[in-house]
C-alpha cells in the first residue's frame, strides 16, 4: 500500500481515502537521451495481426478474489492455501506482484496454482531501465513463458507509480513510454490471455490529484482494463464506512471516459469505531459487491492484510460475505 494525500478528506469531508502499497526498487539506470529513447521505442514491434491490448469482452458477472503476499509470510502458494482454508472456498481471482522483474523461470512457482484462476499481477523495473533496452531479453522471457491457460492474466507494469512521480524518481512521460515499450514486447507473442492492465491509486481519479490520472495513462490502445486501488481508511483509520459510490464513482467515470472496462485491483476497509464484531464492515462489503455488479466491474480483489492497518477479514460475518461473493 501507499499513503494517500490527505487533501481528499477536505475535498469530500468524509474522512481518509486513497490507496497504499509498499514501494520498492531503486531509480535504476539514468534516463536515455532523446535519440536512445526513440530507438528503443522501435524495438520489438508487434505483429500486424496482434493487438497491443486485447479487448476484454464484457461479461455479465463480476469476479471476486483477494490480494496475496501482503503480510510478508510464506510463499504466495502458502498464502493462497491459508486464505482458502480461512474462507473455506476456492479463490477465483488472485492479486500478486513482484518487487522487481523475476529473473529465471519467472512463472515456475506460480504456474502450478494459476491454473483455472484469474490472475492480476505486477512487475517493477524503473522506466529509465526499461527504456535503456537492458531488460528486453528478460521481458521477452517473462511474457513468452507465461502460462498458456484458459483463464486471463491481467498483467501490470509498475502499479501505482504516482508516489515515485511526485518524488521525482521518474516522470509521467517516462512512465508512459516505458509502459508502451513493455506492452509492445508482450503483444509480440500474440497471446490472447495477456491483458495489459493499468493499476493506479483510487485517489488519482479525483480532480485534486497530482499527477492527474490521464498524465500517467499510456493510452487506451495500450490498456485492456483500467484497474484501481481505492480504500476506506487507507492510512489505517476511518470514522465511517463510505458509500461505494463515493469511493468508486471517480474511477468508474475515468475508465469509461476512455471506453475501457474498469476493475478494482485492491480495496479494503479497517473497522470503524464501534464496529466491534465486524457486522458493519460485513454490510459494507455487501454494498461493495452490489455496486461492482451494478457497474459491471471486471473483478474486485480484497486487500487481505494487516499492513498499514488491520484490513484483514478473519471472522464471520465478514468472511461469510466475501466467501459468498467469491463463490
Amino acid at each position: 500500500m501507499r499513503s494517500t494525500p490527505s487533501v481528499l478528506a477536505g475535498l469530500l469531508g468524509l474522512g481518509l481515502l486513497g490507496s497504499v502499497l509498499v514501494a520498492g526498487g531503486g531509480v535504476g539506470a539514468p534516463p536515455p537521451s532523446a535519440g536512445q529513447a526513440a530507438a528503443v521505442e522501435t524495438i520489438e514491434p508487434a505483429a500486424a495481426t496482434c493487438r497491443k491490448a486485447p479487448r476484454w469482452k464484457a461479461r455479465k458477472e463480476t469476479r471476486y478474489g483477494i490480494s496475496l503476499g501482503s503480510n510478508g509470510g510464506g510463499s504466495m502458494k502458502q498464502d493462497l492455501d491459508l486464505e482458502e482454508a480461512r474462507f473455506g472456498t476456492r479463490v477465483p481471482v488472485v492479486r500478486t506482484w513482484d518487487d522487481t522483474l523475476p529473473t529465471r523461470t519467472p512463472w515456475s512457482e506460480k504456474k502450478r496454482w494459476y491454473q483455472r484462476r484469474w490472475v492480476v499481477t505486477s512487475i517493477r523495473v524503473t522506466p529509465q531501465a526499461v527504456l535503456s533496452g537492458d531488460y528486453d531479453g528478460r521481458l521477452r522471457q517473462y511474457f513468452r513463458t507465461a502460462p498458456r491457460k484458459k483463464g486471463p492474466i491481467f498483467w501490470n507494469y509498475w502499479h501505482e507509480p504516482e508516489d515515485e512521480i511526485r518524488a521525482g524518481q521518474f516522470t509521467a512521460g517516462q512512465y508512459r513510454r516505458a509502459w508502451r515499450h513493455v506492452a509492445r514486447i508482450a503483444a509480440s507473442f500474440c497471446r490472447p490471455n495477456l491483458y495489459p492492465t493499468l493499476v493506479l491509486m483510487g485517489w488519482t481519479a479525483n480532480p485534486a490529484a497530482t499527477p492527474q490520472w490521464h498524465e500517467v495513462n499510456p493510452g487506451r490502445k495500450w490498456v485492456s482494463v483500467y484497474a484501481w486501488d481505492p480504500y476506506n481508511g487507507a492510512l489505517g483509520e476511518a470514522q465511517q464506512y463510505l458509500a461505494p459510490r463515493v469511493l468508486y464513482n471517480p474511477v468508474v467515470k475515468a475508465s469509461r471516459s476512455v471506453n475501457r472496462p474498469w476493475a478494482i485491483a485492491e480495496t479494503g476497509s479497517v473497522r470503524v469505531p464501534g464496529d466491534f464484531d465486524g457486522s458493519g464492515r460485513a454490510q459494507w462489503l455487501g454494498r461493495v459487491q452490489k455496486y461492482a455488479e451494478r457497474k459491471n466491474a471486471v473483478f474486485v480483489t480484497y486487500y487481505q492484510s494487516t499492513r498499514n492497518g488491520d484490513f484483514e477479514l478473519r471472522v464471520n460475518p465478514e468472511l461469510d460475505v466475501w466467501r459468498k461473493a467469491m463463490q
